[in-house]
């Protein structure tokens, strides 16, 4: 219904369209507004006479909520335009109760001419409009949310150029990070390191979330609106927990540091509750696992440099990579928070993120593939006295890496007081009996030739007798490298 109004009445200002100009930015012109029921009367854009006039729109969705915008064609030109609303917009999206993207717009009104005809898209509402030279007409837009995070005027060849060159982009990283998956999970096959089952993880986490932000699964799979940003919001909280795996794997933090085990292994519980949370409230769950990717960066990157100053080698090779993790969390922040607006920020942000990732997998075959030696079988009682008697004296010191377990002679727990079997054990349990001094300087010993898988092990410490008193060792040792490449033992005397 249409009709001239009686008094001045509040119009909105039309956006000139040029026929140069392949695209316009609608956002900061729209015209929010709510009504009470499923009808909507605004005041147009004033004509080329000069008259405003009032138009009633019903909804067809009962939806109450409604943008309003007009377009003037002051060429000579009829021109013909793409309305559109992309369904998920990175920048600006939120870190708690995050905007995860769903269909926005459901139809669109012109006050004159033919309605917006929808085109097919996946990934956005696009509405196909013709303006005839020197009209002047205003649209109302049938919302489906009340938020509309962008809106934009595109030129038709324009926006397929657009769209094919963001589609080669997306394809080239998917098709990185698929590859470095695969190359990760088969190099986890043949090396059988733990580190490389985590970070495979945490490729295939990445290739899923990326996929999902690319509207990749959504041409592979049936997906409704619904089910994106359940898909997003577990993608996330995944990735999450997989960068967690990794770092703990990859620092072997249940070795000597049973508290971080503790506090990783809940993390992990909770994380894989956000999951299950996804498929109720994906909002909530994704604001959690983001907050927590921003926990994980930044207490990760500061246990590394704690870690990194006490001597362990492994963490050293990890703080650039980590720093360029946290360098990329900042960077996403802002891109939350709408201190970086450019468009292009979203698909740079998963470009640099497959990046970090490339980079974690140069750093763990670095490690894994790092260091040599011969390789051995298992080895026996025999063997192991033979190997341990190569040094200087006859106390026997034994470490089964896989099963973390150190064997002692009998003797050294005689010489020190202690019950038979006191020193038998995992690892740590030597730290008990260590001279606080003593305590990083032999863990960091034992990590490096786990690390160099080669060398010869000399370590000078003091263990501590029941009545509170310190004797010195010295331990010498080797390593003796498995069939996998891995060290297996850790052999010498303690004198």
């Amino acid at each position: 219904m249409m009709f001239v109004a009686p008094q001045p009445a509040r119009a909105i200002d039309a956006v000139s369209v040029r026929g140069d100009a392949p695209a316009i930015d609608l956002t900061a012109v729209l015209d929010h507004q709510r009504s009470e029921t499923d009808r909507i009367q605004v005041s147009t854009a004033p004509g080329t006479d000069g008259i405003v006039r009032r138009i009633e729109v019903r909804a067809r969705e009962g939806g109450q909520n409604w943008v309003v915008f007009a377009l003037a064609n002051n060429t000579d030109d009829q021109l013909d335009r793409l309305i559109v609303a992309p369904h998920y917009r990175i920048v600006s999206s939120g870190l708690l109760w995050p905007d995860l993207g769903m269909s926005r717009v459901a139809t669109i009104t012109p006050s004159t001419g033919d309605r917006p005809e929808r085109q097919e898209s996946a990934t956005a509402d696009i509405f196909r409009v013709t303006l005839d030279p020197g009209a002047v007409i205003t649209f109302v837009a049938e919302l489906r949310t009340d938020k509309l995070p962008q809106l934009y005027l595109w030129e038709p060849d324009a926006y397929k150029d657009k769209v094919n060159s963001f589609t080669l982009y997306q394809g080239i990283v998917i098709g990185i990070s698929g590859l470095l998956a695969l190359v990760l999970t088969i190099l986890f096959v043949v090396k059988g390191s733990i580190m490389f089952p985590a970070a495979a993880a945490l490729a295939w986490a990445v290739l899923v979330y990326i996929g999902v932000d690319f509207g990749f699964w959504g041409k592979v799979l049936d997906m409704s609106n619904n089910a994106e940003r359940v898909w997003r919001a577990a993608g996330e909280a995944i990735l999450a927990a997989t960068l967690l795996v990794f770092l703990f794997a990859y620092l072997n933090l249940s070795r000597w540091h049973v508290r971080y085990s503790h506090i990783t292994v809940g993390w992990l519980v909770f994380l894989g509750s956000l999951v299950a949370l996804a498929l109720f409230d994906p909002a909530v769950a994704s604001g959690i696992a983001r907050m927590s990717l921003l926990l994980i960066a930044f207490a990760g990157f500061a246990l590394i440099v704690y870690l990194s100053t006490h001597g362990f080698d492994r963490a050293v090779l990890l703080i650039p990579t980590w720093f360029l993790l946290v360098v990329w969390v900042i960077a996403a922040g802002m891109t939350l928070g709408g201190s970086v607006t450019n468009d292009i920020v979203g698909p740079a942000l998963l470009g640099g993120l497959v990046l970090i990732v490339m980079l974690i997998g140069f750093t763990v075959m670095q490690h894994a593939f790092a260091g040599g030696g011969a390789s051995t079988g298992v080895v026996s009682d025999i063997e192991r006295r033979a190997l341990a008697l190569t040094g200087s004296g006859d106390l026997i010191w034994d470490w089964d890496v896989s099963a973390d377990k150190v064997f002692t002679s009998p003797e050294t727990e005689s010489l020190l007081g202690l019950k038979r079997g006191a020193l038998e054990g995992p690892a740590a349990k030597w730290l008990e009996v260590l001279h606080p001094l003593d305590q990083d300087r032999f863990r960091a010993a034992l990590d490096s030739v786990l690390d160099q898988r080669r060398g010869r092990l000399v370590q000078d410490f003091r263990l501590r007798t029941p009545d509170g008193h310190f004797m010195w060792f010295a331990l010498k040792a080797r390593p003796v490298v498995g069939s996998d490449g891995e060290v297996s033992r850790v052999v010498g005397t303690l004198t």
